[in-house]
């Protein structure tokens, strides 16, 4: 028999939401700014702007995955209690 808890899914996608936030904040390219400004014009500060752009664009392409992932568990956990009325419902025994 399966027993799924769709509270503990729900409660769960929003610690992932929370930390899929905490993420997207975190200024990841600003370190490089240092070294970028330091170096003008040098293919070290050309390398540090490189790096910088697609580190925190891959940042936030994994901070929106996470969120993704947060919607695919609230959804789970909304079809789960929709089943489990339907087929209380079904067999007479009521919703929960």
């Amino acid at each position: 028999m399966l027993i799924a808890d769709s509270g503990s899914l729900t409660d769960a996608a929003a610690r992932v939401d929370a930390c899929a936030d905490g993420l997207a904040d975190v200024d990841v390219a600003g370190p490089f700014s240092d070294v970028s400004d330091a170096l003008v014009g040098s293919e070290t500060s050309q390398g540090c702007l490189w790096l910088s752009t697609r580190l925190g664009a891959a940042v936030q392409v994994y901070a929106q995955r996470l969120h993704n992932l947060a919607d695919a568990s609230r959804s789970t956990a909304t079809d789960l209690t929709n089943t489990d009325h339907n087929v209380a419902g079904a067999y007479g025994t009521g919703p929960r």
